[in-house]
């Protein structure tokens, strides 16, 4: 053999590669190696790839608000109407958990998407003294704004095709805020829509004044816990056709 010729002792006979002067063949066993290498690292990306697969399906998490509110909305939604009326005249039967003085603001909404329908509790809460008010949408990132209203008034659409009254219907503060929600827990933390029009409106009004915040709910909605933020505001209540949770201890 020219010993100017070298090849990879694991090759038999000629390698069909001319290796000068011993550097080309230093250079096939680095390509071989680095190959190894490559498909090495392939297969355990692959390996990778499907943990994080079993990861996502539930297997190794917890599950997000979207994915918690996609469920508790799901159930909701498979209530029928008597079911749902039933539940809405349950809630008002019972009333409010705490007292409130004659003239006290209770704020409630107008139900959109399948939520509970807080007027006939709202017409009790008039009977026996409240001043009733409903939320205006202002805009993302913006306290609600909230006008009297009586149960008989006309409203409005507004903005996001909620009803509302009317803008010259006097602003006012609640003293108590009934809040729509999609899910909660038995901590008082709450889902809403994503938007956060309640977290910062409470956050918010609670620096000009106590206000108390129910949320009305079905019992279906109910779920075992909330992954709540930093920023996210809790309940003092949840009313549901079936029981009335206290969260302010």
């Amino acid at each position: 053999m020219d010993p100017d010729i070298w090849c990879p002792p694991t090759f038999v006979g000629n390698s069909g590669i001319e290796c000068f002067n011993g550097y080309c063949g230093f250079a096939l066993l680095f390509l071989f190696f680095a190959d190894l290498l490559r498909v090495s690292v392939q297969r355990f990306s692959s390996y990778l790839a499907k943990a994080g697969h079993l990861v996502r399906r539930g297997f190794a998490a917890t599950p997000s608000k979207a994915e918690l509110r996609i469920a508790a909305l799901a159930a909701r939604d498979a209530l029928n109407g008597e079911q749902r009326a039933t539940a809405a005249q349950a809630i008002a039967a019972r009333g409010l958990p705490i007292e409130f003085a004659r003239g006290a603001v209770v704020s409630g909404y107008s139900p959109i998407r399948g939520e509970i329908d807080p007027f006939p509790l709202l017409r009790k809460l008039a009977a026996q003294g409240a001043t009733l008010a409903l939320p205006a949408v202002m805009a993302r990132g913006k306290s609600l704004a909230f006008r009297a209203f009586s149960p008989d008034d006309r409203l409005l659409l507004g903005p996001l095709g909620i009803l509302e009254p009317s803008p010259a219907a006097a602003e006012v503060v609640p003293d108590i805020m009934l809040v729509p929600l999609a899910a909660f827990d038995r901590l008082g933390h709450r889902i809403g829509y994503g938007a956060g029009h309640y977290d910062y409106t409470l956050a918010y009004l609670r620096k000009i004044k106590a206000i108390t915040a129910i949320g009305l709910a079905f019992a279906a909605q109910e779920i075992e816990a909330v992954p709540a933020l930093a920023h996210d505001v809790a309940l003092d209540f949840v009313l549901t056709e079936t029981k009335a949770f206290d969260f302010r201890s």
